[in-house]
């Protein structure tokens, strides 16, 4: 190793010093959950037992709302810390995007639970209402057969009181939140790929890599032509979309290996804030 790749390492081994949040191998598996929980929840899922909807909507909000509070304020305080190293500093904006898309996910599908569980309790209660009216009206003059409303009555009441199952398939409303977290992708890879340029002549596996990750976007989207040529803003929603899911992973190796620390562990001064995010973003999993 040249004396000019050790000092280029030093460096970026000084200036990750700033950086809390998780890349490496903890940053793959972290992002991997987090697609996982953001695809369950699209399609009102319990993320850990997607055979099972989500229910308890009020216990989700709090969830997300924690979860996206803590892990957005530790986004910013990396990006606080990073400002003097530009590509750091856009990298921290892009992960914090992808923690504002975890946390609004959670909340938007909880209060899409909430209301949709008012609305049915509302039309049960109108229902019984209405029965309970029709059963005045039909029921027989006192004495012939006393109480014969009384059971009609009791099944309206039992039916109001009845636990609410809610079925719902948010993805149509909640996927739009995806467009929070595109800008701030780009913003990150631009600062990702200055990262890989200044670092290009120390470690080639960085650049395999990198060519690796355009070559399975190309050949994600090569199949699509057609349909791109076709409706061009179909065909570019699934190349940005690809981009997207393949970019915050190649991120995770493409840092381990740029600051070589492929398992992504984080320093002694910086742990505490480190495993506090890290656990934040895991919240909305438990979502019931």
């Amino acid at each position: 190793m040249t004396s000019t790749s050790t000092e280029a390492l030093e460096s970026l081994s000084e200036e990750i010093k700033c950086y809390n949040l998780p890349y490496g191998a903890l940053g793959f598996a972290s992002h991997v959950l987090t697609y996982y929980t953001i695809l369950c929840l699209w399609f009102g899922r319990k993320p850990l037992w997607p055979f099972s909807r989500v229910s308890y909507s009020w216990f989700d909000l709090a969830l997300g709302g924690i979860g996206l509070l803590i892990s957005t304020l530790l986004s910013i305080v990396t990006i606080v810390r990073c400002k003097n190293a530009w590509e750091l500093l856009v990298i921290g904006v892009w992960k914090m995007s992808m923690s504002l898309l975890n946390g609004i996910t959670a909340i938007h599908v909880a209060v899409m639970v909430i209301l949709e569980k008012r609305r049915v309790k509302r039309e049960r209660r109108e229902a019984s209402d209405d029965s309970g009216v029709q059963v005045e009206k039909s029921a027989v003059p006192a004495g012939d057969e006393p109480g014969s409303g009384a059971p009609d009555r009791d099944t309206a009441k039992k039916e109001d009181e009845a636990p609410i199952k809610v079925v719902l398939n948010p993805m149509r409303w909640v996927s739009w939140w995806v467009v929070l977290y595109i800008p701030g992708m780009f913003a990150g890879v631009a600062g990702l790929m200055a990262l890989v340029v200044k670092d290009r002549r120390r470690h080639a596996g960085v650049l395999k890599l990198t060519a690796g990750f355009y070559v399975v976007v190309g050949q994600a989207n090569a199949g699509d032509r057609s349909t791109a040529r076709r409706l061009v803003f179909g065909g570019l929603v699934w190349v940005v979309g690809t981009f997207s899911i393949l970019a915050v992973f190649y991120s995770d190796w493409a840092l381990g290996m740029l600051t070589d620390n492929i398992p992504g562990l984080p320093s002694g001064d910086a742990s505490a804030l480190y495993w506090t995010y890290w656990i934040s973003k895991r919240l909305p999993m438990f979502s019931l």
